[in-house]
Protein backbone atom coordinates (compact mmCIF):
# COMPACT_ATOMS: atom_id res chain seq x y z
CA UNK A 1 0.00 0.00 0.00
CA UNK A 2 1.40 3.25 -0.90
CA UNK A 3 0.16 6.72 0.20
CA UNK A 4 1.40 10.50 -0.98
CA UNK A 5 0.97 12.23 2.47
CA UNK A 6 1.85 16.14 2.47
CA UNK A 7 2.20 19.28 4.96
CA UNK A 8 3.47 22.07 5.52
CA UNK A 9 7.32 21.94 5.62
CA UNK A 10 8.45 25.49 6.15
CA UNK A 11 8.20 27.04 10.12
CA UNK A 12 7.25 23.89 11.51
CA UNK A 13 5.81 24.07 15.22
CA UNK A 14 7.45 21.23 17.70
CA UNK A 15 3.81 19.94 17.83
CA UNK A 16 3.50 19.37 14.17
CA UNK A 17 6.67 18.11 13.74
CA UNK A 18 6.34 15.42 16.10
CA UNK A 19 3.21 14.28 14.64
CA UNK A 20 4.78 14.29 11.16
CA UNK A 21 7.26 11.76 12.78
CA UNK A 22 4.48 9.63 14.15
CA UNK A 23 2.28 9.58 11.79
CA UNK A 24 5.24 8.07 9.20
CA UNK A 25 6.75 5.47 11.81
CA UNK A 26 2.64 4.70 12.52
CA UNK A 27 2.48 4.06 8.79
CA UNK A 28 5.63 2.77 8.24
CA UNK A 29 4.88 -0.56 11.46
CA UNK A 30 1.55 -0.91 9.61
CA UNK A 31 3.23 -1.63 6.24
CA UNK A 32 2.15 1.24 4.34
CA UNK A 33 4.81 3.18 1.87
CA UNK A 34 4.80 6.93 2.36
CA UNK A 35 5.85 9.31 -0.56
CA UNK A 36 5.62 12.76 1.08
CA UNK A 37 7.23 16.46 0.12
CA UNK A 38 8.39 16.30 3.87
CA UNK A 39 11.08 13.32 2.45
CA UNK A 40 11.59 15.35 -0.96
CA UNK A 41 9.11 14.02 -2.78
CA UNK A 42 7.00 16.72 -3.92
CA UNK A 43 3.62 16.56 -6.01
CA UNK A 44 5.32 17.92 -9.70
CA UNK A 45 7.97 15.34 -9.08
CA UNK A 46 7.58 13.24 -12.87
CA UNK A 47 8.06 10.05 -11.15
CA UNK A 48 4.96 10.78 -8.90
CA UNK A 49 1.61 9.37 -10.48
CA UNK A 50 -1.90 9.29 -8.41
CA UNK A 51 -2.76 6.61 -10.45
CA UNK A 52 0.06 4.54 -8.82
CA UNK A 53 -0.93 5.78 -5.08
CA UNK A 54 -3.74 4.27 -2.97
CA UNK A 55 -4.71 7.08 -0.86
CA UNK A 56 -3.67 10.84 0.04
CA UNK A 57 -3.29 12.09 3.21
CA UNK A 58 -3.01 16.21 4.39
CA UNK A 59 -1.97 17.44 7.48
CA UNK A 60 -4.00 20.92 6.72
CA UNK A 61 -2.72 23.36 9.27
CA UNK A 62 -1.73 25.88 6.70
CA UNK A 63 -3.28 25.32 3.27
CA UNK A 64 -1.24 26.06 0.71
CA UNK A 65 -1.40 26.14 -3.52
CA UNK A 66 -0.44 22.54 -3.78
CA UNK A 67 -3.34 21.40 -1.18
CA UNK A 68 -6.30 22.03 -4.16
CA UNK A 69 -3.65 20.89 -6.92
CA UNK A 70 -3.18 17.74 -4.77
CA UNK A 71 -6.96 16.87 -3.82
CA UNK A 72 -7.56 17.50 -7.28
CA UNK A 73 -5.25 15.15 -8.81
CA UNK A 74 -6.30 12.34 -6.36
CA UNK A 75 -9.83 13.36 -7.10
CA UNK A 76 -9.06 12.57 -10.86
CA UNK A 77 -8.14 9.24 -9.96
CA UNK A 78 -10.85 8.57 -7.70
CA UNK A 79 -8.24 7.68 -4.29
CA UNK A 80 -9.76 7.90 -0.79
CA UNK A 81 -8.42 11.47 0.82
CA UNK A 82 -7.85 12.15 4.46
CA UNK A 83 -7.76 15.70 5.20
CA UNK A 84 -6.42 16.13 9.04
CA UNK A 85 -6.86 19.08 11.68
CA UNK A 86 -5.85 19.89 15.20
CA UNK A 87 -8.28 19.63 17.23
CA UNK A 88 -9.88 23.25 18.28
CA UNK A 89 -8.79 24.41 14.32
CA UNK A 90 -11.14 25.73 12.38
CA UNK A 91 -12.33 24.38 9.43
CA UNK A 92 -10.85 26.37 5.98
CA UNK A 93 -13.65 27.50 3.63
CA UNK A 94 -12.19 26.20 0.82
CA UNK A 95 -12.34 22.51 1.92
CA UNK A 96 -16.16 23.24 3.89
CA UNK A 97 -17.20 23.04 0.41
CA UNK A 98 -15.83 19.43 -0.64
CA UNK A 99 -16.80 18.12 2.76
CA UNK A 100 -20.45 19.23 2.49
CA UNK A 101 -20.39 17.70 -1.57
CA UNK A 102 -22.06 14.46 -1.33
CA UNK A 103 -20.87 13.18 -4.41
CA UNK A 104 -17.84 13.33 -2.58
CA UNK A 105 -18.67 11.34 0.28
CA UNK A 106 -17.04 8.45 -0.87
CA UNK A 107 -13.63 9.95 -1.83
CA UNK A 108 -13.24 12.87 1.28
CA UNK A 109 -12.77 12.71 4.86
CA UNK A 110 -12.22 15.50 7.47
CA UNK A 111 -11.50 14.48 10.70
CA UNK A 112 -10.12 16.39 13.49
CA UNK A 113 -6.70 14.79 15.32
CA UNK A 114 -5.04 15.21 18.80
CA UNK A 115 -2.53 12.74 20.45
CA UNK A 116 -5.33 10.32 21.83
CA UNK A 117 -7.34 9.71 18.15
CA UNK A 118 -4.82 10.73 15.50
CA UNK A 119 -3.80 6.55 15.09
CA UNK A 120 -7.48 5.17 15.23
CA UNK A 121 -7.72 7.88 12.47
CA UNK A 122 -5.39 6.68 10.44
CA UNK A 123 -6.55 2.49 11.24
CA UNK A 124 -9.55 3.99 9.56
CA UNK A 125 -7.97 5.59 6.25
CA UNK A 126 -5.99 2.24 5.88
CA UNK A 127 -9.26 0.38 6.10
CA UNK A 128 -10.99 2.33 3.68
CA UNK A 129 -8.39 1.79 1.18
CA UNK A 130 -8.40 -1.90 1.96
CA UNK A 131 -12.08 -2.42 1.72
CA UNK A 132 -12.92 0.60 -0.88
CA UNK A 133 -15.59 2.37 1.13
CA UNK A 134 -15.19 5.48 2.91
CA UNK A 135 -16.42 4.85 6.34
CA UNK A 136 -15.85 5.57 10.16
CA UNK A 137 -16.50 2.15 11.33
CA UNK A 138 -18.50 1.98 14.50
CA UNK A 139 -19.40 -1.29 16.80
CA UNK A 140 -22.34 -2.33 15.51
CA UNK A 141 -22.42 -6.23 16.00
CA UNK A 142 -23.06 -6.97 19.40
CA UNK A 143 -21.85 -9.60 21.81
CA UNK A 144 -22.98 -10.94 24.74
CA UNK A 145 -20.05 -12.53 27.36
CA UNK A 146 -19.39 -13.90 30.51
CA UNK A 147 -16.47 -13.79 32.43
CA UNK A 148 -15.19 -14.74 35.91
CA UNK A 149 -14.55 -12.03 38.43
CA UNK A 150 -11.34 -12.34 38.02
CA UNK A 151 -10.98 -10.93 34.81
CA UNK A 152 -14.20 -8.37 35.71
CA UNK A 153 -11.84 -6.70 38.05
CA UNK A 154 -8.85 -6.56 35.89
CA UNK A 155 -10.73 -4.95 33.04
CA UNK A 156 -12.29 -2.79 35.79
CA UNK A 157 -8.49 -2.16 37.10
CA UNK A 158 -7.33 -1.61 33.65
CA UNK A 159 -10.15 0.80 32.36
CA UNK A 160 -9.37 3.37 35.16
CA UNK A 161 -5.99 3.27 34.73
CA UNK A 162 -5.89 3.76 30.99
CA UNK A 163 -9.02 6.09 31.48
CA UNK A 164 -11.61 4.13 29.03
CA UNK A 165 -14.82 2.30 29.06
CA UNK A 166 -14.65 -1.54 29.64
CA UNK A 167 -16.28 -1.71 26.35
CA UNK A 168 -14.04 0.44 24.30
CA UNK A 169 -10.85 -1.36 26.69
CA UNK A 170 -11.76 -4.78 25.10
CA UNK A 171 -12.70 -3.07 21.49
CA UNK A 172 -8.33 -1.63 22.08
CA UNK A 173 -7.21 -4.85 22.74
CA UNK A 174 -8.79 -6.38 19.82
CA UNK A 175 -7.51 -4.12 17.36
CA UNK A 176 -4.65 -4.25 18.77
CA UNK A 177 -4.11 -8.37 18.35
CA UNK A 178 -5.45 -7.38 14.89
CA UNK A 179 -2.31 -4.92 14.16
CA UNK A 180 0.05 -6.83 15.39
CA UNK A 181 -1.35 -10.47 13.69
CA UNK A 182 0.92 -10.62 10.86
CA UNK A 183 -0.93 -13.91 9.37
CA UNK A 184 -4.16 -11.79 9.51
CA UNK A 185 -2.50 -8.80 8.43
CA UNK A 186 -1.07 -10.69 5.04
CA UNK A 187 -4.36 -11.61 4.05
CA UNK A 188 -5.47 -8.56 4.16
CA UNK A 189 -2.77 -6.99 1.70
CA UNK A 190 -3.44 -9.86 -0.33
CA UNK A 191 -7.19 -8.55 -0.11
CA UNK A 192 -6.30 -5.25 -0.95
CA UNK A 193 -4.14 -5.77 -3.79
CA UNK A 194 -6.92 -7.95 -5.45
CA UNK A 195 -9.04 -5.37 -4.88
CA UNK A 196 -6.65 -2.87 -6.58
CA UNK A 197 -5.89 -5.13 -9.50
CA UNK A 198 -9.85 -5.19 -10.07
CA UNK A 199 -9.91 -1.71 -10.20
CA UNK A 200 -7.40 -0.96 -12.12
CA UNK A 201 -8.52 -3.79 -14.46
CA UNK A 202 -11.98 -2.10 -14.83
CA UNK A 203 -10.21 0.85 -15.74
CA UNK A 204 -8.79 -0.34 -18.45
CA UNK A 205 -12.01 -1.78 -20.00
Amino acid sequence: MKVYFYSQKDNVEPVRKKFHDRLMEYFHNNGVLVISNLLGKNYEDSQLSFANMDGLVIEGSDIASEVGYLIAMALVQKKPILFLLPKGKAMPDQIRGLKDDKNLKKLFLLNFYSDKNFEDLLLDFIDIIETGELRREVPTIKFTLRFTPRVERFLRWKSNKVKLSKADLLRKLVDEAIKNDETYQTHLRKQSQEIIDKHQAENNE
